[in-house]
């Protein structure tokens, strides 16, 4: 949920599905099958029903393989050039957005393992509205940074980062499944979900006798949380069951109320409290799967007095394939693994290393030109919605 400066790259991707996959490596599948054992017991499938008094509402849509493989194969032919589409996919396609209608609401949409941060939003409108909005107050409050290059830059990277977050509200089933069909995140994801099932299904390509796991993937359906501000967001590192480190979330921005070391230090022993006192009692009943862990903790003020209150957003593997925000996975093990002996909290107080040119390239990544208060569609399809593209391709196969 939290922001990471994502951006979409369709055309990066280097494809290895096709319908014949079975001819990959035996390495390939186990290089798989482990990523699939270290990432399974922090799907929100698997945590959610541990900390479900501790985070958001959820609601839960099983996809099949059959759904998967078809959410596949219209990434595949909108954006990576291939034909796999078929109207059995059409229909799988059509089926989960029935079941979607039925449920969705202003709520936050994912997939078990990854949210479509990196999607395409269906109303570019809204992306466009919280940006400005976020800018003039930022520009109000700091005229001084916006006149220098990297003041300028960060504002606006700050206010990118809040419209893409408020972006990512969706109020039907159509926002939902077009954030869900565009991002190439969820196709990556369903991608190793898909491989890890054929070699449950054969057996024949698990060398190693890797464990295996049941299918288990889901459209997940949060609730929606208005007082969430994304630059309140922080990465927890746990490690042997005690929390040794605190960053900030979203590493590219210098959040000027951030600034504060007074605030700073409320912010990191409210934090503290949480972990010992809610989640640590909770997470000790399950030590083989959690005593590390990185946990994504938002930090929410309370109406009108200056205090805070804590709610977990995700969880992850205490691993390298995550993140580690303002720490560095090998420069700061001590700190991580808990061989300091005092938690340490990261706020960025510079500029991130040449942002203005970083803006820049995520400006061009999503077509918008700031200077202009437009978001441009060029004259590539990438911004058609789904429905419309499936309508295309329904005609195809029809004639």
């Amino acid at each position: 949920m939290g922001q990471n400066g994502s951006t979409t790259h369709k055309n990066n991707v280097i494809d290895k599905s096709n319908n014949n996959s079975m001819d990959l490596s035996p390495q390939f599948y186990e290089r798989k099958l482990l990523k699939r054992c270290e990432h399974i017991d922090f799907d929100i499938d698997a945590w959610y029903k541990i900390l479900h008094s501790q985070t958001f509402h959820t609601e839960f849509i099983s996809i099949s393989p059959t759904i998967a493989r078809a959410f596949v194969n219209y990434y595949q032919t909108r954006y990576n050039s291939k034909n796999f589409l078929t109207f059995n996919d059409l229909k799988s396609i059509q089926s989960i957005q029935d079941q979607l209608k039925e449920q969705i609401s202003g709520s936050f949409i994912r997939l078990s393992s990854r949210s479509p941060k990196d999607g395409q939003p269906l109303d570019l409108e809204t992306l466009k509205k919280f940006y400005y909005q976020e800018l003039n107050l930022l520009k109000t409050n700091y005229p001084n940074e916006y006149d220098t290059i990297n003041g300028k830059a960060n504002i606006e990277m700050i206010a990118y980062c809040y419209g893409q977050f408020h972006s990512l509200k969706v109020t039907n089933e159509l926002e939902a499944l077009n954030l869900i069909l565009s991002s190439e995140r969820i196709f990556l994801d369903l991608l190793d979900a898909l491989y890890c099932q054929e070699v449950q299904d054969k057996k024949n390509f698990n060398l190693s006798n890797i464990k295996l796991h049941d299918w288990n993937n889901n459209i997940i359906i949060r609730e929606w949380n208005n007082s969430l501000d994304p630059s309140m967001e922080f990465r927890c590192f746990v490690y042997q069951s005690n929390l040794t480190a605190i960053s900030q979330y979203n590493h590219y921005c210098k959040f000027y109320h951030l600034q504060n070391d007074l605030i700073i230090q409320q912010i990191k022993n409210v934090i503290i409290k949480y972990w010992q006192e809610k989640l640590k009692p909770i997470l000790d009943k399950f030590t083989e799967k959690y005593s590390n862990c990185i946990i994504d903790i938002g930090v929410i003020k309370k109406n009108l007095i200056d205090e805070f209150e804590c709610i977990v957003i995700e969880m992850n593997p205490f691993a390298s394939s995550t993140g580690a925000s303002l720490f560095n996975w090998k420069i700061d093990y001590d700190q991580l693994t808990d061989q300091k002996n005092e938690i340490e909290i990261r706020i960025r107080s510079d500029f991130y290393p040449n942002i203005d040119e970083y803006i820049k390239f995520v400006f061009q990544e999503i077509k918008f030109n700031s200077e202009d208060n437009v978001l441009h569609n060029d004259d590539d399809d990438d911004d058609e919605p789904y429905f419309l593209f499936l309508n295309k391709i329904k005609t195809q196969l029809s004639a």
